[in-house]
């Protein structure tokens, strides 16, 4: 691998990249840390709990890498841009440092490519890759707190990385055993480790003690929780009840829910259960036998639309989501208009999609299909968005005149609205939101508003 620091990648100008300042003052200050965190929610967990074992071992959180002393860039390795983004990160960092200044790189990037990173940036004092409880502090010579830890040592106590701390990820597992043509993470992150019920209640408690109301629950492969461990008791459903049951979160949302154990027990869970979203993040990455064949998604175009129909009927106000990868080795122009076909019966609320990269080490890589063109992928892209832009502009304009519970994120400054929200059927970041003209609120209150007009992504509204 040969580096070259090049000027900050569209990701980064469209705030892709998140520094943070913690909130919490550990009891004695021995020096300060900078956490630079890239890539997905499953990351920022990863920084989170990484800012909470510095903390306890008496490290102040700093935004600034400019008088830090330790710089810790927990790096994304998914796609050629996410990779270009993590290696400029850790050649500012170098570029930048303080006389003394320990720089650290951990996460995706890192576990790829952990002997070329050694050789090639031998300014990074360490080159850990994904993250492991303690492993940084220890390699470090640094000292946690017993008390870092809940009484379960099942997890790190967090620092949340989100400003507003109303809304916070509850990773479930690590790792994953699928094997999707396209997908390099196993290879980064393992097989799928997942986590007992019992800790996870027990860490949604301690986010529910920093004021949280809402937690998104992730893995690599949702609705294979606890099933690698062939008991019947871990799984998700009986996960859900337990935060239902044990824990005061209203709202408690799915995300990267695999097809393969979507099941009638979950859906009718979903159905009866107002604190369980009525939302399923499910990429299907594709609606062409041929594609979903070359993809291994062990599923076909008459088993998604049957399991889609079906969750249409189970929870009749669902909001479905998904991801659709583009470009796939061996796509084709029938294969796209399938696709277009499928999206236009489904009707997904939600929906995005990103073209295909050749990454090796993946089973993709090595096929012999023909291989598409960037330019003709990210044209498919645009008229699959194009037509997801006319079904979201439907949906949204079908709202007006609704009253909806939305929950406040953030307080609209500069603009002609008064706040920022969501309802149950949007997720943070990624999914629409609501425009509130009127009103008092704060981020983290739940409001009754009325819809007074719609567009292809937000909805205009004001509290009632």
């Amino acid at each position: 691998m040969k580096y070259t620091l090049k000027s900050p990648s569209p990701l980064i100008e469209l705030g892709a990249l998140s520094i943070f300042t913690a909130k919490l003052v550990p009891r004695q200050i021995v020096g300060k840390v900078n956490v630079i965190n890239l890539g997905c929610s499953k990351n920022q967990v990863d920084s989170e709990s990484i800012l909470g074992e510095f903390s306890n071992a008496g490290y102040a959180m700093t935004s600034e890498q400019k008088g830090s002393d330790i710089v810790v860039i927990n790096t994304c390795g998914f796609i050629d841009s996410a990779k270009e983004e993590s290696i400029n990160e850790i050649l500012t960092a170098v570029e930048n440092r303080d006389p003394g200044q320990k720089i650290v790189v951990a996460g995706c990037l890192s576990q790829r490519y952990t002997e070329e990173l050694k050789k090639d940036i031998p300014e990074a004092d360490l080159v850990m890759g994904t993250y492991k409880a303690g492993e940084i502090i220890k390699s470090l010579d640094l000292t946690v707190d017993p008390q870092a830890l809940c009484d379960t040592g099942a997890f790190t106590k967090r620092i949340l990385l989100e400003e507003q701390h109303h809304h916070a990820y509850l990773k479930l597992a690590e790792g994953c055993n699928r094997t999707c043509s396209f997908c390099a993470i196993p290879g980064m992150r393992g097989k799928q480790r997942s986590r007992n019920i019992a800790s996870l209640v027990d860490e949604a408690n301690e986010l529910a003690s920093k004021g949280v109301k809402e937690i998104s629950l992730i893995a690599q492969d949702l609705t294979y929780f606890g099933r690698e461990k062939g008991g019947p008791s871990e799984t998700l459903e009986q996960l859900l009840n337990a935060l239902v049951t044990h824990t005061d979160i209203p709202w408690i949302r799915m995300m990267y829910a695999y097809p393969g154990f979507i099941n009638d027990s979950l859906m009718d869970l979903m159905a009866q259960e107002n604190r369980i979203c009525s939302y399923l993040d499910m990429p299907i990455q594709h609606g062409s036998d041929n594609i979903l064949k070359l993809m291994r998604r062990g599923h076909t175009r008459k088993s998604l639309l049957g399991l889609l129909r079906k969750l249409r009927q189970r929870i009749p106000n669902i909001a479905l989501r998904t991801t659709l990868l583009i470009g796939h080795p061996g796509e084709t122009e029938d294969d796209v208009k399938q696709l277009l076909d499928l999206i236009e019966e489904v009707r997904f609320d939600r929906l995005g999609c990103f073209t295909y990269s050749d990454e090796d080490g993946t089973h993709a890589f090595d096929l012999n299909n023909q291989r598409v063109d960037i330019e003709v992928a990210q044209e498919r892209a645009e008229r699959v968005m194009n037509v997801q832009q006319h079904i979201s502009l439907e949906n949204n304009e079908a709202r007006i005149g609704q009253e909806l519970d939305v929950l406040i994120d953030e307080v609209a400054e500069g603009s002609d609205f008064h706040f920022y929200g969501r309802t149950q059927w949007d997720a943070p970041e990624v999914d629409n939101r609501v425009q509130i003209l009127n009103g008092n609120a704060a981020p983290g209150d739940f409001v009754k508003v009325k819809v007074l007009s719609a567009s292809e992504y937000d909805l205009d509204a004001e509290i009632i």
